[in-house]
């Protein structure tokens, strides 16, 4: 019930969210299908807030819509099948599937929560890439900006949301666990996960293919 909860208090915060206003000279152009919306990025000189509609849109595409959202999940869940975490859990497809859910369920979670903070605040959820040249210049700024993003007016900031939601989505989810597995260590170890992974699909993000839309 927690995971549907906080689902329904996001899709709250989202919709409460009024679009900026726009400059009747200055009309705002609407979405376009680049890699930038697929990837959820936008370019740094290309930037604008978003809108409510384009915070759900995000929202729904990143927790439950891609394809990205059950690669995130599978990855952690094959480690801990192979690694017979739980052992109390069953292998074969059955032990996967419950090691997946418990996976799955952790990361929407951490999406509902940091959605919905982002959107209380007005922050970025969108991954702001580098306008800098070289690998390691842009690489390093993947990893950074795992704890970064913009606030409405386009200042950088410490993303509190994401990483505060990526602690509460851990210690949340030990609590269906088996004993044994709701301890601190158990949930440290899950945060580690969660940004282990966004700086992955940070990475992918920054070395993507670059279009010419503005990302949503």
């Amino acid at each position: 019930m927690r995971p549907l909860f906080l689902a329904a208090l996001t899709c709250l915060a989202l919709a409460a969210q009024e679009p900026p206003a726009q400059s009747s000279a200055e009309p705002r152009e609407p979405a376009r299908q680049t890699w930038g919306r697929y990837f959820n990025t936008v370019e740094r000189g290309a930037w604008q807030p978003l809108t409510g509609e384009e915070r759900w849109r995000i929202y729904w595409r990143a927790t439950y819509a891609s394809p990205g959202t059950f690669f995130r999940a599978a990855g952690p869940a094959l480690g801990d099948q192979l690694n017979d975490r739980p052992e109390v859990w069953p292998q074969g497809m059955d032990g996967y599937s419950r090691r997946f859910a418990n996976r799955f369920a952790r990361f929407a979670l951490q999406d509902s929560m940091s959605h919905a903070a982002s959107a209380a605040l007005g922050y970025e959820v969108r991954y702001v890439r580098c306008d800098c040249q070289g690998f390691f210049p842009r690489f390093g700024h993947a990893l950074l900006w795992n704890f970064l993003t913009l606030d409405r007016h386009g200042a950088t900031v410490l993303n509190a949301p994401r990483i505060g939601s990526a602690f509460a989505a851990e210690f949340l989810g030990n609590t269906w666990m088996p004993e044994g597995y709701r301890t601190k260590a158990e949930a440290f170890r899950g945060v580690g996960i969660q940004l282990g992974v966004g700086a992955l699909f940070n990475t992918i993000r920054e070395f993507a293919p670059r279009g010419k839309g503005k990302g949503r």
